[in-house]
C-alpha cells in the first residue's frame, strides 16, 4: 500500500501527490514578513492537518473539530495496494463514504479497509484491525510520538504488544490466549468479590458462619412452610366472620355485666323483704312493767293500733318487693339468652376461623417462603460459585503455566526471527550512534497479568535529546522492513519527530531513509520545518539536492489570508480529539 495524492474539491485546497518512492517531504515556510517570529509562523499551516486529513479518509471516526470547521468539505485519497489503485471520497459531517465508485457507510467502510489486504488480519480478528495497524505507520497524533508502542495513547498494555508481535512476526495468538486467559480469571474474581460485599454472605467468607449448615437449615424451613401453604384453606369472607366474633364477644361482656348487676340487686331485694320494725308494741309493754310503771289503758290500746299499721305496711312493701324480684329474675333470665346465644354463635365462629385463615396471613407467609427461598438460593449460589471458582481458577493458572513454560521454549526456537529483529533494528541505530549499545529485544512475560511478551526497542543512554525520537524512527522503519502480515510500504512521519533532534541526527535519518526506501521501493513521507532542512545545508554536501529539494512535493507557507496553508483559507482550529 502506498498514498497517491490527497486532493479536494475545494478550489483553495493544496493538492497533495506523492512521490511513488523515496522521500516525499511537505515544508512549513514562512515568510519574509512574518520571520521575526519563525516558530508561530510553522504552526498552523496544515503539516500535522494532512496526517489528520489521510487518517479521515481512512476510516478515522467522526472529528466534532472537523465538522465544526470544515463542514461539507470533501476530501479525496488516492492509494495503491498491489497494483491497485483506490479512490476514497469522504465529506465531513457525512455519514456516507465513496469508495471506487461504491457509496458506504463508516462501519462497513472500515470492514472493507480489513478486508482490503493491507494486513493479514484473520477471520477472528480479536482487536487487530486495519484502522489500529495503519497507525504504526501514519502515526496519527502528537502522543503518538511519546514511545515506539504507543501510536495510540489509548492502548492498553496488551493490545500494543498484540499489534507489536502481530507486524513482528511473532506468534501473536500466545498474546491473544494469555489476555484471554487472565481476563477469565480476574472475572472469577470480580464474581468472587461481589458475594464478599453481600451482607448476607459475608459473614461465610469471615468464618462467622457455615454454609452448608446454613443452606440446610433454610431448606428444613421452606420444606415445612411449603406442607403448611399445601393445607392452608383461605376463607373468603375471614375478616367479615373475625369482625362478627369480635362484636359477639363484646355482647357477651356487655350480657355478662348486666346479668351481675341484676343478681346484685335480687339480693338487695331479699335482704330488702327480711326487715321488720324494731320494736314491737309488746316489747314496750314489758320494758314499762319491768320497770313498775303502769301505761294508761288508752297507751296500750294505742300501741296495738301501731302495730296493726305497721304490719300493713310491711304486707304492702313486701308484697312491692316480690314484683319487683320477678321483674329482675325475668330481666336476668333475658340476659343470659342472649348471652348463651351469643356464646353458642361465638362458639360456631371460633370453630370455623380455627379450620380456616385469612388470605393476608396466606399472603404473608408466601412472601417469607420466598425470602426463605431467595436466601436460599444466594447461598447455593456462593457454594457453586466457590466450586466453580476454585476448579475454574484452578485450571486456568495451570493453563497459565503452562503456556508460560510454552512460550519460552517458543522463544528458543525462534531465536534466528528475534535475531533478525535484533540485528535489523540495531543496524539502524548504529547509523545514528556507531557502535553504542542499541537492540530490539523480546521476552517471555510469566507475570500474572494479561501480557505474553515484554518487547522493548532500546538504544543506550536514551535520556539524550532526540534519542527517543530515532527510537521511534528506527522502529517504524523496521516494521516497513520486515514485511511481516501486511503490505504497507509506507511510513509517514509529522515534524512533531524532528523537533528535538540535533542536525546530525535529522540528517542520518533522511539519508537512512533515502536509502533503505529506494533499495525496497518504499515511500518515506514527512512533514518537516523548513528551519530543521536548512540547519543541514552545510552537513549535507552535495547530498543536500537529493534529500531535501528533489524529493519536495509541497510548500506551506504562512501567509496571513490563509492562502498557503493547506487549506487555502484561513481557518484556526484545533483538530486533534482529547
Amino acid at each position: 500500500m502506498r498514498l497517491i495524492e490527497l486532493t479536494s474539491t475545494r478550489s483553495s485546497f493544496k493538492t497533495v501527490r506523492f512521490n511513488r518512492k523515496g522521500l516525499s517531504l511537505i515544508v512549513g515556510r514562512h515568510t519574509k514578513k512574518q520571520s521575526k517570529n519563525i516558530q508561530s509562523t510553522y504552526n498552523g499551516v496544515g503539516k500535522s492537518l494532512l496526517i489528520a486529513l489521510i487518517h479521515f479518509c481512512l476510516g478515522a471516526s467522526k472529528n466534532k473539530h472537523l465538522e465544526n470547521h470544515l463542514a461539507d468539505w470533501d476530501f479525496t485519497l488516492a492509494f495503491e495496494l498491489a497494483g491497485k489503485k483506490h479512490r476514497v471520497t469522504r465529506t465531513v459531517g457525512s455519514d456516507r463514504i465513496l469508495v471506487n465508485g461504491d457509496e458506504l457507510k463508516l462501519i462497513p467502510y472500515k470492514v472493507f479497509l480489513n478486508q482490503l489486504g493491507a494486513f493479514e488480519i484473520p477471520s477472528e480478528p480479536h482487536g487487530l484491525s486495519f484502522r489500529s495497524l495503519i497507525s504504526f505507520f501514519i502515526r496519527p497524533n502528537r502522543s503518538s510520538y511519546n514511545a515506539p508502542d504507543t501510536a495510540v495513547i489509548q492502548w492498553t498494555p496488551y493490545y500494543r504488544v498484540l499489534y507489536q508481535s502481530f507486524l513482528l512476526g511473532l506468534d501473536y495468538e500466545r498474546a491473544i490466549r494469555k489476555h484471554d486467559d487472565k481476563k477469565t480469571l480476574d472475572q472469577q474474581v470480580e464474581f468472587s468479590d461481589r458475594y464478599k460485599k453481600d451482607k448476607e454472605l459475608r459473614e461465610f467468607y469471615v468464618g462467622e458462619k457455615n454454609a452448608e449448615v446454613e443452606l440446610a437449615s433454610l431448606r428444613e424451613k421452606i420444606i415445612a412452610l411449603e406442607r403448611n401453604l399445601a393445607a392452608f384453606t383461605v376463607a373468603k369472607d375471614y375478616g367479615d366472620r373475625q369482625a362478627a366474633a369480635d362484636d359477639l364477644h363484646v355482647k357477651i361482656l356487655e350480657a355478662r355485666n348486666e346479668e351481675a348487676i341484676l343478681s346484685s340487686r335480687l339480693t338487695d331485694l331479699e335482704l330488702a323483704m327480711l326487715l321488720r320494725p324494731d320494736v314491737p308494741p309488746d316489747k314496750v309493754v314489758r320494758l314499762y312493767e319491768e320497770a313498775e310503771v303502769s301505761l294508761p289503758e288508752a297507751v296500750t290500746k294505742r300501741l296495738s293500733q301501731v302495730e296493726k299499721f305497721h304490719e300493713r305496711l310491711y304486707e304492702n312493701r313486701v308484697r312491692r318487693l316480690e314484683v319487683e324480684k320477678k321483674q329482675v329474675l325475668a330481666e336476668q333470665r333475658t340476659w343470659r339468652d342472649k348471652r348463651l346465644t351469643a356464646q353458642s354463635e361465638l362458639d360456631s365462629l371460633l370453630k370455623y376461623l380455627k379450620a380456616h385463615r385469612a388470605l393476608d396471613e396466606y399472603t404473608e407467609n408466601n412472601r417469607y417462603l420466598a425470602e426463605l427461598t431467595a436466601k436460599a438460593r444466594k447461598i447455593e449460589d456462593y457454594l457453586a460459585l466457590l466450586t466453580k471458582y476454585t476448579e475454574e481458577a484452578q485450571r486456568i493458572r495451570a493453563e497459565m503455566g503452562k503456556a508460560t513454560v510454552q512460550t519460552s521454549e517458543y522463544i528458543k526456537r525462534t531465536k534466528p526471527h528475534l535475531d533478525l529483529l535484533m540485528d535489523t533494528f540495531r543496524g539502524f541505530a548504529r547509523e545514528f550512534y556507531g557502535d553504542k549499545p542499541a537492540g530490539l529485544v523480546v521476552r517471555n512475560n510469566d507475570g500474572d497479568n494479561q501480557v505474553r511478551y515484554d518487547i522493548e526497542a532500546r538504544i543506550e543512554h536514551d535520556a539524550a535529546d532526540g534519542i527517543n525520537q530515532v527510537r521511534i524512527f528506527c522502529f517504524d522503519l523496521l516494521l516497513l522492513n520486515l514485511q511481516q502480515r501486511h503490505k504497507v510500504d509506507l511510513v509517514f512521519h509529522d515534524s512533531r519527530l524532528f523537533s528535538d533532534m540535533d542536525w546530525h541526527q535529522r540528517l542520518t535519518l533522511f539519508r537512512l531513509a533515502d536509502r533503505v526506501c529506494k533499495a525496497h521501493g518504499f515511500q518515506y513521507i514527512a512533514t518537516i520545518n523548513e528551519d530543521h532542512i536548512e540547519s543541514l545545508r552545510d552537513a549535507a554536501g552535495a547530498d543536500f539536492q537529493k534529500l531535501f529539494e528533489t524529493p519536495r512535493i509541497l510548500e506551506l507557507t504562512d501567509e496571513p489570508d490563509g492562502s498557503g496553508k493547506l487549506l487555502g483559507v484561513q481557518i484556526e482550529m484545533k483538530y486533534e480529539e482529547d
